[in-house]
C-alpha cells in the first residue's frame, strides 16, 4: 500500500462545521425547532465565504441534524442557490452520528443533557476532522471553524475555531465581522501543510487509532457471542420443537389407529346382526387359536372392509337418485 501524502494544494481552504437550526433558520423562544430558513441569513454566510476566499476555497460540512435527511439536504442545496446562486458550495456530507471514544469533559456539571449534546458534537466535529487528514489536510492544519447556537466553546478544543450563533436570530452582521477575524487567526497554508504532514505520523493519533480498532474488535466479538448464544438457544428451541413434533406424530398415529379400530368395532356390530356369513364368522372364530384365529381375523376385516364399501356405495347411489327425481319433477 502506498504511503499516504498531503497535497499542500489542498491547505489553502477551509472546513466550515454548520448547525442549521439557530443559523440559517431562528428559532423563536419557546418553540422547538421548525420554520423556515432566511435568505438574509443565507446571504450572510456567503459574505463569510467570500471572505475567505469564495466557494471553491470553503468545504461546508454539517454538524446539525439535517445531516441524517437526504431530503433536508436537498432542501438547504436547493435554497442556496435560490437565494445566492452558485456562490455557496453544495453540502454534500457531515460529522459522524457518534463516536467510538467519549471525551471526558467537565463543563455543565448539573446540566447532563447539554453537557452531552456540546461533547458529542465537539467529539464528533474532531472525528471528522481526524479521519480527512489527506482529503480535507486543511482541517488537521487548523483551518476551520464551526457555528452553531450552541455554546460550543465552553470545551477547550473549540478555542479559536467558533462562531457563536443567537438561536432566536441566526447569522448576523456582527456573526460576518466576527467570522473574518477567526479566518484571519489561522495559520497560514505553509503551517497548514506541515501540521497536515505530522498528524500523518503523530504517534497521539495513531493511538486513538488502535484504541477505535480495539473497541470495534471487542464490540464486534460481543455481537458474535450474543449471535452465538442465540444460535445455541434457537438450536435448542429447534431440537425441543422436532421432539415436539415427533411425539405428536406418534399420538395421532395413536388416535388414528384408534379411530380405525373404534369403527371397525362398530361396523363390525352393525353387520353381525344382519349378515348370517359375518356371525358365522365370528363363532367360528372364538374356537380357534394362534396362526388359525389370525387367519380367519384377517378375513373377517376384509369381508367388514367389503360390507363397508358396499353400504357406502349404496349411499351414494341413494343420493344421486334422489338428485335425479328432483330434477325430473323439476323439468316435467
Amino acid at each position: 500500500m502506498p504511503a499516504k501524502e498531503i497535497n499542500p494544494s489542498l491547505c489553502e481552504r477551509y472546513v466550515i462545521f454548520l448547525d442549521i437550526d439557530g443559523v440559517l433558520l431562528p428559532v423563536p423562544r419557546f418553540t422547538f425547532g421548525g420554520g423556515e430558513l432566511t435568505a438574509s441569513c443565507v446571504e450572510r454566510l456567503q459574505q463569510i465565504i467570500d471572505n475567505a476566499g469564495g466557494k471553491e476555497k470553503v468545504t461546508i460540512i454539517l454538524s446539525s441534524t439535517w445531516r441524517n435527511s437526504p431530503e433536508m439536504v436537498q432542501r438547504l442545496n436547493r435554497y442556496f442557490k435560490e437565494v445566492v446562486g452558485d456562490a455557496i458550495p453544495c453540502v454534500e456530507g457531515g460529522t459522524p452520528n457518534g463516536t467510538i471514544i467519549i471525551s471526558q469533559v467537565t463543563y455543565y456539571p448539573n446540566d447532563p443533557t447539554e453537557q452531552r449534546l456540546v461533547r458529542d458534537r465537539v467529539d464528533e466535529i474532531y472525528r471528522w476532522i481526524h479521519t480527512h487528514i489527506t482529503d480535507h489536510p486543511e482541517a488537521i492544519g487548523g483551518r476551520w471553524f464551526a457555528i452553531d447556537d450552541m455554546q460550543l466553546d465552553v470545551d477547550a478544543r473549540m478555542a479559536g475555531h467558533f462562531l457563536k450563533t443567537e438561536t432566536e436570530v441566526g447569522l448576523t452582521e456582527d456573526n460576518v465581522e466576527q467570522a473574518r477575524g477567526i479566518i484571519s487567526s489561522f495559520p497560514t497554508k505553509e503551517v497548514a501543510v506541515e501540521k497536515s504532514k505530522y498528524a500523518l505520523v503523530d504517534p497521539t493519533l495513531k493511538d486513538e487509532e488502535i484504541e477505535i480498532l480495539k473497541i470495534q474488535r471487542d464490540q464486534l466479538q460481543e455481537k458474535v457471542n450474543d449471535l452465538e448464544k442465540t444460535l445455541s438457544a434457537t438450536k435448542e428451541e429447534l431440537a425441543s420443537l422436532a421432539a415436539t413434533r415427533r411425539e405428536m406424530e406418534r399420538e395421532l398415529k395413536d388416535r388414528k389407529m384408534q379411530m380405525e379400530d373404534m369403527g371397525y368395532r362398530l361396523a363390525l356390530a352393525e353387520f353381525s346382526k344382519n349378515n348370517k356369513v359375518l356371525a358365522a364368522a365370528l363363532a367360528y372364530a372364538t374356537t380357534t387359536y394362534g396362526k388359525e384365529r389370525k387367519e380367519v381375523d384377517a378375513k373377517i376385516r376384509d369381508l367388514v372392509a367389503l360390507l363397508r364399501s358396499r353400504k357406502e356405495l349404496d349411499k351414494a347411489v341413494r343420493s344421486e337418485m334422489r338428485k335425479m327425481r328432483k330434477a325430473s319433477i323439476e323439468n316435467a
